[in-house]
């Protein structure tokens, strides 16, 4: 009886996630079309939180610094697509790292990433990210073009937030 009932679960749970994947529309279709999923999540480094939890040898300090993603309550990190939306929360660390945000977007789940349609951030303004995201980017095109051909890249010096490796 037993052995049923869990044939019939795991029958169950996989005809779920087979009929959800097309929800993931950004993921595999070739169009992603209107479907948008929204998630809740603290907004974290991927790769401080990579080299913190797994030893990763991430450097974020090098080539312009660190790269906002989410991390949603079960653990799991989802980088944004670095395009016209993504761009700024992308790389306004400074202002976001730790907060909670809700975003709205497509996700493109064989790459753990999610192309923002939408982002609230709570207790900063889109304004605040964009200024911050200026900053950063100003910072970053500083460094590289004062970079040699062949120099190995050097450290942008002290966070702007306060977040632990």
């Amino acid at each position: 009886m037993k052995s049923n009932v869990l044939k019939h679960s795991t029958l169950a749970l996989l005809l779920t996630l087979l009929l959800a994947t097309p929800a993931f529309a950004g993921g595999w279709d070739k169009e992603k079309g209107m479907d948008t999923i929204t998630l809740k999540g603290e907004l974290i480094c991927i790769g401080c939180s990579l080299k913190k939890l797994s030893g990763a040898n991430a450097q974020c300090n090098l080539f312009g610094g660190h790269d906002v993603g989410i991390k949603l309550a079960d653990g799991t990190f989802w980088n944004f697509v670095n395009n016209a939306k993504g761009h700024d929360i992308i790389r306004a660390h400074g202002a976001v790292i730790g907060k909670t945000a809700t975003v709205t977007g497509w996700l493109y789940p064989n790459a753990h990433m999610i192309e923002i349609d939408s982002i609230s951030v709570d207790g900063v303004s889109p304004e605040e990210i964009a200024k911050a995201a200026w900053e950063e980017d100003q910072k970053v095109a500083k460094q590289l073009t004062e970079r040699k051909i062949g120099q190995p890249p050097v450290p942008m010096g002290k966070h702007g937030h306060d977040h632990k490796h």
